[in-house]
């Protein structure tokens, strides 16, 4: 097809999505501003900078105040407008604010330097859209109203175009397509930006992930149903999870003769700062697999599958991942089939997580899935079996109202609360939607991760370039035949030192432990099947001294609330204290009746995953 003088946009969003998926989302300020004037330069149509993950991560790990990181950008880009995700009554949290908090925030982000705002709802309910739209109408920007895409009997042509329908009635000045796992192909894309040419007559801007492989096709046809903008990211910072590249995608439609404004040769020069960049934060480049098709089955988001091997790692489960992803799509058919996106990639990802870590489906339901299945996020737009959900929250009503017109105004309350902690709006907003995390930030208790990798690190770096023996991957054999020991051991260690002291015992020395091992042995010496890097069984935990009665954490996070204290009767099944894990809350309850004896943890702290919580005689 011919797009001879057809405008095409760029929005560029390695400074936002394009680290958020590949990165989990930790580029600094510092390393913005040293590309920041040279990007302002290139001619995008705008630049995402803000919103989604940036907000909570630059408190949580990066000791960064992310108004101030907003301000800081709208100073340097005086040429190139600014655009951020905003998750419609969510804002960048992970549950429904009331209409004050709403108006508050769009208006500090417009006051900031935002113009386009990016608003969508996890499950396409435009209830949850509507307020967002209209106060950034009020603030005089732009409302790109948004349909999150994603597959399954209940999506079709007509389910999206009814959406952006009702969005162009709240005021939506363009439409959005979110394609947010990357799964959109490039024909349906034809089809679905042709309906909404003819249907809406809104302009349409694109946004997809490389995760599938599909996305530089999908553009393409996309622009020649006629799309008006697309999202990509800089070569350096692009494909696997991220979005398609910039270079790429302007050099196809300068040549078809569409209009970019953007100079390949120019923007060519922005490779290499972000090369660099890029290995500096090597500790968190975690997707190494390039095009994955089992995305087009678990449909799970590029910032998302980022952010899930990282989580697994610390839980040292990485091996478990297959297994998560198989899950996903049994929660997600569970839950009526939601779009998974934040924050209901989160509720599903988490809860397929804790349903493989704790070997029983729901045995342990994260705060969100519960407040999910109350109506409290909204509508899905499949069935949710009545059973499955009495099963999780009994006879609880579920609202069918907007869930925000159910909010109390929270902005007076929290003021009240947080007492002299916050000193203006924009951090009294911070604590709204993170309390404890804005707590901790404000408070100067934040320690800036470091970047350099750790031992454990490095080690896992050099194991993932030696060859993978398939078999007998785990074990050792040796003695004579008919007559041999087999010794199982689980992980990965570095070394291993095995000697017969006497003709009947071996010696097993685990030498980055200082561990060791007597174990019987038949006559012959040992002969190890394969050469393998091995770890000894631990033997002893804190579990196992305190007895049935260990209350112990199922995944790594922190703290958030403490509910009770040793000297309390507690009854089986009632709430302890609350772990926060991959931004979702997880009660921690009583498996006994009985009375708590110990608690070891404060609001605050930080657990590994098997770490003891409290102990109940």
């Amino acid at each position: 097809m011919n797009l001879k003088n057809r405008k095409v946009g760029i929005m560029d969003t390695t400074l936002r999505d394009g680290h958020q998926s590949l990165l989990a989302t930790r580029m600094r300020t510092e390393d913005m501003l040293a590309v920041a004037e040279k990007m302002d330069k290139m001619g995008f149509y705008s630049l995402e900078v803000w919103g989604g993950a940036t907000f909570d991560t630059c408190m949580r790990f990066l000791n960064e105040n992310p108004w101030e990181r907003l301000r800081t950008l709208r100073k340097v880009f005086k040429n190139t407008k600014l655009q951020m995700l905003l998750r419609g009554q969510n804002l960048v949290g992970y549950k429904h604010y009331a209409d004050d908090v709403v108006e508050a925030f769009i208006e500090e982000a417009a006051k900031n330097g935002i113009d386009i705002f990016r608003v969508f709802d996890a499950l396409n309910d435009v209830r949850n859209m509507k307020k967002s739209i209209e106060e950034v109408k009020k603030q005089g920007k732009h409302a790109q109203g948004t349909i999150s895409y994603t597959t399954g009997s209940l999506y079709n042509l007509k389910y999206y175009v009814d959406i952006s329908k009702k969005l162009k009635e709240m005021g939506a000045d363009s439409i959005c397509i979110k394609d947010m796992a990357g799964i959109m192909t490039p024909y349906f894309a034809y089809d679905l930006v042709s309906a909404l040419k003819d249907k809406v007559g809104l302009p349409v801007q694109m946004h997809t992930h490389y995760t599938s492989g599909m996305g530089s096709m999908m553009y393409l046809k996309a622009v020649e149903a006629g799309a008006d903008v697309i999202d990509c990211a800089n070569s350096a910072m692009a494909l696997g999870t991220s979005q398609p590249a910039t270079e790429t995608m302007v050099a196809t439609l300068n040549d078809a003769g569409a209009d970019t404004g953007i100079d390949l040769d120019e923007i060519s020069t922005l490779a290499a700062d972000f090369k660099a960049m890029r290995a500096k934060y090597k500790k968190y480049d975690v997707y190494q697999d390039g095009v994955d098709v089992n995305v087009l089955r678990y449909q799970i988001p590029g910032g998302m599958l980022s952010n899930f091997i990282s989580q697994l790692r610390e839980q040292n489960a990485e091996d478990k991942l297959p297994l998560v992803l198989q899950e996903v799509p049994r929660v997600r058919e569970d839950l009526g089939q939601p779009p998974l996106v934040t924050p209901s990639s989160q509720i599903v990802g988490t809860q397929a997580v804790l349903n493989v870590l704790s070997g029983e489906r729901y045995k342990m339901v994260t705060n969100e899935v519960k407040s999910y299945l109350k109506g409290q996020y909204g509508k899905p737009a499949g069935k949710i079996d009545d059973d499955f959900r009495k099963s999780i929250i009994g006879d609880e009503k579920v609202i069918t109202v907007r869930p925000a017109d159910l909010i109390a105004p929270e902005m007076e309350a929290a003021k009240k609360e947080v007492g002299g902690l916050v000193k203006n709006q924009e951090e009294l907003l911070m604590y709204i939607m993170f309390p404890q995390v804005a707590r901790d930030f404000l408070e100067g208790k934040v320690k800036v991760e470091d970047m350099s990798l750790t031992q454990e690190e490095k080690k896992q770096e050099i194991i993932k370039e030696e060859p993978v023996v398939q078999e007998e991957k785990s074990s050792m054999e040796f003695g004579s035949p008919g007559n041999k020991v087999v010794i199982n051991f689980n992980g990965n260690i570095s070394n291993i030192n095995l000697t017969v002291t006497d003709g009947n015992n071996l010696d097993l020395t685990f030498s980055d432990k200082g561990d060791k091992r007597i174990l019987p042995v038949s006559s012959g010496r040992p002969q190890p099947v394969q050469k393998r890097i091995y770890s000894p069984v631990s033997t002893t935990t804190d579990n196992q001294v305190a007895g049935e009665g260990a209350i112990t954490s199922p995944l790594p996070g922190k703290v958030t609330k403490v509910f009770r204290k040793p000297g309390n009767v507690i009854k089986k099944g009632e709430v302890i204290l609350i772990v926060e894990s991959m931004k979702m809350e997880n009660e921690i309850a009583a498996k006994m009746d009985g009375t708590i004896s110990k608690i070891i943890v404060s609001e605050g702290d930080s657990v590994k995953s098997g770490d003891l919580l409290a102990v109940i005689e």
